[in-house]
């Protein structure tokens, strides 16, 4: 499991990385307007895949050690055109009555692409997701791998090559990541099919929808709680703002991938096992490890001063650092809600997280209306951590009530350290190679 955290983890920093010089990149050639459109964009990919998730999302990874892959793949491709295309009919029909509510959802002449970025993207991370509940944890970092590296790679020919820093260099490049991860995945899940029968597809996919309904209700939620917070930004603020809020998002948000590639091992952990001691057991040690260097990672941007954010990113975003200290405790609770979250789904559990969920997007909605309209994105961004915060300590409490476990086990102890070292000299000794 060590082994697998410290590839997954390392696949991760180093998707940070990309991301950060992604970031830079496009925030210096694009401008805050800019990359308003592009965070706009990303938000409605991501809630396409919301409705994907219902039945190709990560509950194929619970079912995918319990039954045959191609009763899973076959049904999540028809599933993911069904969603497309509805989306599709979405559009069309906000364009014709509700066009004002249209233009602040939908970034002008982008609808077409976010479509079809929608649909690789689905396709995509249903293929990962079956890497995932197969336990074949290596080949799904080596794609990813490839994926970010496509996106930088041709993010850079096409800015200092073709000179043309736009929006729609950012899409292009969306689409070679997207399109290469879909062939390789594909190639990757095709090679371990296994037994070709459909028999029983039915009863295995109405397991799967009812499983992953629950799942996407909080799933939906979350995205409440992190995203909704824009879209409000955007109505009182401009597409400015939005992005230079979503810069500051990125930055932070884009360390949630060390909790992310902790739980991703975690869950499929949890989804292969009934030892429910075992579950509480890995779920408390990966707590502390995701905890630990979040946070380590957290008081690093935060010591870096604001003079280097505005040298790096230009002075379209000074008050990035701002938002990243409103941030900051949102941060840490979301690395521990992540881990939390895949405790509860792995034991096919998932109303727990729904809850949260509620609870914090309940808190999303009114201090966004309360503090958005008169303290802009660092509203956005103290609203964000308040919400994180809320939903942790909500699962926490649950957590604690079923286990039994008292706050003192949460504390690092001389073993956790030790671990802890061996996480960091493995990803450096790797990153040496």
């Amino acid at each position: 499991m060590i082994k697998n955290i410290l590839g997954t983890t390392g696949t991760r920093i180093l998707n940070a990385l990309i991301n950060l010089v992604i970031l830079i990149l496009l925030t210096r050639h694009i401008g805050s307007e800019g990359f308003g459109v592009i965070t706009i964009i990303l938000i409605d990919i991501t809630i396409i895949q919301l409705f994907v998730d219902l039945i190709a999302g990560s509950t194929l990874i619970y079912f995918s050690s319990r039954t045959d892959i191609i009763k899973l793949l076959i049904p999540s491709y028809l599933w993911i055109f069904v969603v497309v295309g509805t989306a599709w009919a979405i559009f069309t029909g906000l364009t014709i009555f509700f066009p004002d509510l249209y233009a602040i959802i939908v970034p002008t002449q982008y609808e077409t692409d976010i479509l079809f970025l929608s649909l690789l993207n689905a396709l995509m991370l249903t293929h990962y997701n079956l890497l995932l509940g197969k336990k074949r944890i290596g080949i799904y970092n080596i794609i990813f791998t490839v994926q970010i590296l496509t996106l930088l790679i041709t993010i850079v020919y096409r800015i200092y090559v073709l000179n043309d820093p736009s929006v729609e260099s950012w899409i292009i490049s969306l689409y070679c990541a997207f399109s290469l991860a879909v062939l390789l995945s594909l190639i990757a899940v095709v090679r371990k099919l296994g037994d070709l029968s459909l028999t029983g597809s039915y009863s295995i996919i109405k397991q799967v929808f009812n499983f992953g309904l629950i799942t996407q209700l909080a799933n939906i939620l979350h995205l409440g709680n992190k995203r909704i917070s824009f879209f409000i930004l955007r109505r009182f603020a401009g597409l400015p703002a939005v992005g230079v809020y979503g810069a500051g998002t990125q930055l932070t948000e884009g360390l949630r991938l060390i909790g992310q590639s902790i739980s991703l091992v975690q869950f499929s952990e949890i989804s292969n096992t009934n030892d429910k001691d075992y579950a509480v057991k890995i779920t408390i040690k990966l707590m502390k490890f995701s905890v630990l260097l979040t946070t380590t990672a957290v008081i690093i941007l935060l010591i870096i001063p604001t003079s280097i954010y505005q040298l790096i990113f230009t002075s379209e975003f000074t008050d990035l650092k701002y938002i990243i200290i409103a941030l900051s405790p949102g941060v840490v609770a979301l690395s521990s809600n992540t881990i939390f979250s895949h405790y509860f789904g792995g034991l096919g559990r998932p109303v727990i997280s729904l809850w949260a969920n509620s609870i914090g997007f309940a808190i999303t909605i009114v201090l966004a209306i309360l503090l958005i309209p008169t303290f802009g994105y660092i509203g956005a961004a103290i609203t964000a951590s308040l919400s994180y915060i809320s939903t942790v300590i909500y699962q926490y409490i649950i957590f604690k009530n079923e286990t039994g476990v008292n706050f003192k086990q949460w504390l690092p102890e001389r073993n956790d350290f030790y671990d802890f070292k061996r996480i960091i000299l493995g990803m450096i000794k790797k990153g040496e190679e």
